[in-house]
């Protein structure tokens, strides 16, 4: 397996995408930061902390929170579940494979780095930006605060960019795996499902209300939103008796785990054709 990661890390540095990638998360938080040179932003004002609504790494590239690396890695997850079969270079790779479940796994492993370069990506420079705007910052969170941060950031982004991979994988169409992304990013699938829920219960007189709303808290999409407002919000605990950084790590840690497990299983046992 570790050979196979070597050779798409080796393929992905010689392929044009990385870049592209990486100049738009660079547009997205250095550029807007470089343009306050031009346009001053309000004089006497200062950040708030590192990582809330206020702070410096927000404000620095004009808004751009660390939802970014979870909007950017879902779209890499989609071009990479296809990119092979695409190409058609995983009908020679498989059929010269004793075991086609090393293949699998390691695609999953590669998102998961290639999502943790993207977040990485996006610290440097937002780091840069809070240089060039010369804002003071006040309020800074302890340093072990903003690597939970980051680094609930980086399994949010996981999770969705997981799934993406594994819709890729299972259809082998590209397009099907991009409007999943969307529909992920827009929480349309959540919502969707505890509306049909919901629905199923004022039908029937279930009284699921009470759960369905205590359940929704749970989802991915809320924790995300918690995230971005900081790590003071992420690791307070709310009305649910769990902070959001504690309902992620039960949520999301097993989604990923158990999407790279039916990707291996499922993929290893289909046709290559």
């Amino acid at each position: 397996m570790m050979a196979l990661l070597r050779s798409d890390l080796y393929r992905t540095l010689r392929a044009r995408w990385p870049w592209a990638v990486l100049a738009l998360v660079a547009l997205a938080t250095l550029g807007s930061a470089v343009f306050t040179i031009w346009w001053p932003l309000e004089s006497g004002v200062v950040y708030d902390g590192l990582t809330g609504r206020s702070g410096a790494l927000r404000l620095a590239g004009r808004g751009a929170s660390i939802t970014l690396v979870q909007m950017v890695a879902v779209f890499v997850a989609a071009h990479l579940s296809c990119v092979d079969s695409d190409a058609g270079f995983d009908r020679t790779l498989l059929s010269s494979l004793r075991g086609r479940g090393a293949y699998f796994t390691e695609k999953y492993l590669l998102v998961v780095i290639v999502t943790g370069v993207i977040l990485l990506a996006y610290l440097a420079f937002s780091g840069v930006g809070v240089i060039v705007t010369m804002r003071p910052v006040e309020n800074v969170e302890p340093l072990w605060q903003v690597v939970a941060w980051a680094g609930e950031g980086w399994l949010h982004a996981c999770a969705y960019a997981l799934v993406v991979l594994l819709v890729g994988q299972l259809t082998r169409v590209k397009a099907i795996a991009v409007i999943v992304a969307f529909l992920l990013l827009s929480a349309a699938v959540e919502q969707g499902f505890f509306a049909f829920l919901l629905l199923v219960s004022n039908m029937f007189g279930l009284g699921w209300e009470p759960a369905l709303e205590a359940a929704f808290a749970w989802m991915p999409y809320v924790t995300t939103a918690a995230v971005g407002n900081g790590a003071a919000d992420m690791l307070a605990v709310d009305v649910t008796g769990f902070a959001p950084a504690v309902r992620a790590l039960i949520v999301c840690a097993p989604l990923c785990a158990a999407c790279g497990a039916l990707g291996t299983l499922v993929g290893s046992r289909r046709d290559v054709a």
